[in-house]
Order: C-alpha cells, then sequence, then structure tokens
C-alpha cells in the first residue's frame, strides 16, 4: 500500500495515482461493493454453515475505501453500517410492535415507535461502523504496508469494545459470532476474548485484500498462514479442554421449557392460567428427575408473578420447596421479586441442602435500556410521558451473585446470568470471577432467558448461539434455559451438546464437567488487547 511521505504536494500525490476516470468508476463501485460487505459477514448469522464468508466479507468493503476522498469513504462506511445492523436487527421492528398491549400503548403507536426505535439502533450502532471504516480509510492513505493489516485488526477490535461500553452498549452480531459452527477458531477466544476473535478475522480479511490490491503472494500467505494456526491451535485447544473437563467432576443437568409465550402476560391472564404454569413445569421436571437429573433450570420468568414480596413468599414457593426436598435436587427458577418499592428480575436458587454460602436469588445486573427501565428518567421525567415503557421499572441488581450448593455430593458454584446480560463478554467473566481478584470462581455457568418476545426470527437463534462464545471464553459449560426456545447445553469448548427447537415444550438432560481451571480471557480480560490495538494504531500515524 502506497503511503504519501513527508513533505509530499498532495497534488504530486494526486498525479502518480490513477486518472480521474478510474477514480470515478471506483467511486461508483464504492455504495454497492460495501453492501456486498454487509450481506457477506450478516449471512452467517442467519445460516452459521456460511462463516467462511465471513474471512473475505470486508474485503469489498476495503475495495470501495480506496478513494481520494474522504466523503466517499465516509458514505461507504455509513452505508455498510446501515445495511449490516440492519439485517442484524430487523426482527426489532415486530419485537416492538408486538408490545402494544404490554407497554399500555395503542398498536398503531407501537408500530411507529417500532420504527422510530430501529432507525435509532442502526443510526447508533453504524456510528461504530463509520468510525471502523474511517479509520481504514486513514490507514492506508498513512501507513506502511507492513502495518496496514495489523491496524485494520485492531481498529475492528476496538470499535466491536466501544460499542459494547455504557447505558447503551449493544454488542449483538460480534464478527466473533459468524464463527460459532466452526469451534476450532472459535478456541482463540478462551484466550484474547471474543473481540480479540474478531480483530483476527478482521486482519484475515486485511491481509487477503492486500493480495488483492498488491498482487503479492506474501499476503495470502500470510493470510493462510494466520487461519490455518489459529485453527490448528484451536484443535489442540479442544483436546486439552476435553482433558480437563474428563478429570472434573460431572453433575447431571436439565432444562426445562415451558413454552409458554407472550399470552402469560396478558393484563386479564386467570390464576387457572398462571396455574398451568407452574403445575407445567413442575411435570417437567418431574420427567428430568426421573432421568437422573439433578440440577433443574427453568427460564427467565418462567413464573410470571411475584415470587417473593419484601421476604414473604408467594403462591408456588411451597411448592417449588416441597420439589427440592423430595427430589434432593436443585433448581432454578426464573421469577420477579419485589424489595422495598423495588421491582427486580430474578433467579430463584432452591437446593436440597440449603446454600453453603452467599445469596439464594440473583438479581439481573444489567437492563434493556427501554425495555426494563427508561435511562435518564431520573434527570428527564418528562421522557416517561413521551416514550413507551412498561408499567412498572425493573431495577438493577447491585452485586453478582456468590452462590454455592452441594448437589449430588458435589460443590456447584453456578454464574447466574440473565438474558441481556449474556450479549457482554466482561461481565460474565465478572459473574464467574476473576482468580487473581476473588476468592469466589464459579464453575458452571446458567443463562436464564425469555427470548418469546422476538418470535420466531433471527433473535432467538443469534441469542442463543452466543452461549458458545461464552462457554468457550470461560471455558465453564453452559446451562441455558429459554421459555420458547432456544434452549441449550454447551460443552467448555463449546459445542452444543443439547439443543431444543423453537417453539417447542421439552426437556433437555446432560453430564456436564463443573471445571475449575480459569481461561486465559478470564484472568486478563479485554483491557491489555485494547492497548494494544491502540499502540498499533498510534504507530500507524508515523509516515513512512
Amino acid at each position: 500500500m502506497e503511503c504519501r511521505r513527508k513533505g509530499q504536494p498532495a497534488r504530486a500525490q494526486q498525479v502518480a495515482g490513477p486518472n480521474i476516470t478510474t477514480l470515478a468508476t471506483a467511486e461508483k463501485r464504492a455504495l454497492p461493493l460495501s453492501v456486498l460487505s454487509a450481506v457477506c459477514l450478516a449471512t452467517p448469522l442467519f445460516y452459521p454453515l456460511t462463516f467462511p464468508l465471513a474471512w473475505v466479507g470486508l474485503v469489498p468493503l476495503f475495495i470501495a475505501l480506496q478513494t481520494q476522498r474522504w466523503q466517499v469513504a465516509f458514505i461507504a462506511s455509513a452505508l455498510f453500517g446501515f445495511v449490516f445492523h440492519g439485517l442484524a436487527n430487523y426482527w426489532l421492528v415486530p419485537t416492538i410492535a408486538n408490545l402494544a398491549p404490554f407497554a399500555q400503548s395503542t398498536k398503531q403507536a407501537m408500530a411507529i415507535w417500532a420504527v422510530v426505535g430501529f432507525f435509532a439502533l442502526l443510526l447508533w450502532q453504524s456510528l461504530f461502523s463509520l468510525l471502523f471504516g474511517m479509520l481504514v480509510w486513514w490507514a492506508g492513505r498513512r501507513c506502511a504496508e507492513r502495518w496496514f493489516a495489523l491496524a485494520v485488526g485492531s481498529s475492528w477490535l476496538l470499535t466491536e469494545w466501544l460499542r459494547s461500553l455504557g447505558t447503551f452498549g449493544y454488542p449483538w452480531a460480534l464478527l466473533a459470532s459468524t464463527q460459532v459452527a466452526f469451534l476450532p477458531i472459535v478456541q482463540i477466544a478462551a484466550w484474547l476474548g471474543s473481540f480479540g476473535l474478531s480483530g483476527i478475522i478482521a486482519l484475515i480479511n486485511a491481509l487477503l485484500f492486500q493480495w488483492w490490491r498488491e498482487r503479492k503472494s506474501i499476503f495470502l500467505l500470510l493470510a493462510l498462514a494466520l487461519l490455518t494456526s489459529t485453527c490448528l491451535l484451536g484443535w489442540l485447544e479442544i483436546r486439552r479442554t476435553e482433558k480437563q473437563a474428563s478429570s472434573s467432576p460431572h453433575l447431571k443437568v436439565a432444562v426445562v421449557q415451558g413454552n409458554f409465550g407472550m399470552e402469560r402476560w396478558r393484563p386479564d391472564v386467570t390464576f387457572e392460567e398462571l396455574r398451568e404454569i407452574l403445575k407445567t413445569h413442575l411435570n417437567l421436571s418431574e420427567q428430568a428427575v426421573k432421568r437422573g437429573a439433578k440440577l433443574i433450570v427453568w427460564s427467565e420468568t418462567a413464573l410470571p408473578w411475584r415470587l417473593r414480596d419484601n421476604g414473604v413468599w408467594g403462591y408456588g414457593a411451597s411448592e417449588l420447596f416441597d420439589f427440592v426436598k423430595r427430589h434432593e435436587a436443585a433448581l432454578f427458577v426464573g421469577a420477579g421479586e419485589w424489595r422495598e418499592g423495588k421491582s427486580y428480575n430474578a433467579c430463584f436458587v432452591f437446593a436440597p441442602e440449603g446454600k453453603l454460602s452467599g445469596e439464594d436469588v440473583a438479581h439481573k445486573i444489567r437492563l434493556v435500556p427501554f425495555g426494563e427501565y427508561l435511562p435518564g428518567n431520573e434527570w428527564f421525567p418528562w421522557l416517561e410521558r413521551i416514550l413507551p415503557h412498561a408499567p412498572v421499572e425493573t431495577a438493577p441488581g447491585q452485586k453478582r451473585a456468590e452462590t454455592a450448593l452441594r448437589v449430588d455430593n458435589k460443590i456447584v458454584k453456578p454464574a447466574i446470568v440473565i438474558c441481556f446480560e449474556s450479549l457482554f463478554p466482561f461481565h460474565i467473566r465478572h459473574l464467574v470471577g476473576n482468580p487473581l481478584t476473588s476468592a469466589h470462581i464459579a464453575n458452571l455457568i446458567v443463562i436464564i432467558t425469555n427470548d418469546s418476545w422476538f418470535g420466531n426470527t433471527l433473535a432467538p437463534y443469534h441469542h442463543a448461539r452466543i452461549a458458545v462464545l461464552r462457554a468457550v471464553e470461560m471455558r465453564r459449560a453452559v446451562v441455558r434455559s429459554a421459555g420458547t426456545g432456544i434452549s441449550l447445553i454447551v460443552s467448555p469448548t463449546g459445542r452444543i451438546v443439547q439443543a431444543s427447537r423453537w417453539d417447542d415444550r421439552c426437556v433437555l438432560i446432560a453430564t456436564m464437567p463443573l471445571m475449575e481451571k480459569s481461561s486465559g480471557y478470564q484472568i486478563w480480560g479485554d483491557l491489555p488487547f485494547v492497548i494494544l490495538a491502540l499502540l498499533v494504531l498510534a504507530l500507524t500515524w508515523r509516515r513512512r
């Protein structure tokens, strides 16, 4: 990649470069190429077996960014972001539109808010795609050949990490998510995390682009060497992790998928309907116990009412206590809790021998903005009069649950993850615990979620596959219960051991390891790679 030398006039560079006609032709192709790139990256989210598309999917965008004018690069980057995030988040429109009766609003009003919310999300997410595109355009003009691919990988890592931060953090559709069907390459997440894996994939794309651009076989060889070595190391990691898992204590776990959808939240729902929900979950759990399960997980809000109100147990609690006492099995139940005037999205833990330490309930810490609460409502109370919202806001949990249970003569220390929280690698790292700073380290990840709001769209499938990345990053088995699907049991290598179908009432059972050893990512997290990426971009500032 040619770089402008210090002191070289801009006019001289233009004369040395392509003629005006060639530039104009290239700029006309910029927008179609950006769209092609977005489609290539989005396709594996819908069809995971098309994962190789992500290895080359950014190349058309890089070709589009070969332009003298920043305005063209700006538009191409923004269009790429709009199309990619639009395809990955299309399900948001029907999801919001169908919330009308639950948000106490009319169907027509919610349809309008659905479109507004969708485009607001696209605008926000596209800002990070725009930042990435402009960083690549800048690197292509200023850096030496040997730094370009590193600059691209660093830029992607940084922009994905940035869009996961803060109140509006939303790490949906990471580049790493395109690889969940190909476990050898996913294993790198145990050392670099999902953002690091995304950076590696972007780096491979950049090397392939340089091979196409410069016609130098060295770039193709480097791309193939990086891809091959990553897969080989991943295969060795799978073997190593399986060996560690085989020597760990094992526990038979079960997932109950009750398959009750949005209708259970109707304002006119009857007590008989609620009683049927409890009865169905208990009957399915009886089936799990008969098949040897010792730890059973129900979904988020499996019981759509307050199971405990200011310390007083409500309807269904006595049946749950009786169940675990009779069968000597641990039970994880998603339900609501009311405490000191606040409503919590909770996961209650019922254990046969009581808890050894910590709490018997985990509260959801990371809440969905505009879904479970209105951000900024305390400073701008008028937002409540304008924006649709749930009748009662959910309060965030204040600390990680440090629960240890004795189940089947084994100590189980679960990291309890509720729905939206599973999107954030660093949050799961916090819940599992860092061995350098915490004495309590989880040996099992339990994810409960209610994806019925999404309907049979991309969302419940993609949301479920994220559990593969979380399992590999933490080297922990994952037990995921979703109310209407997709429920999963995932091994520490990311292998899906059991999976349910969408809109199905079923029980999943598997014997899983309770691993204690920490992964590299669990120890050091994202910060070292973020700092390294910033250093790489700082070095590319130097002109050749």
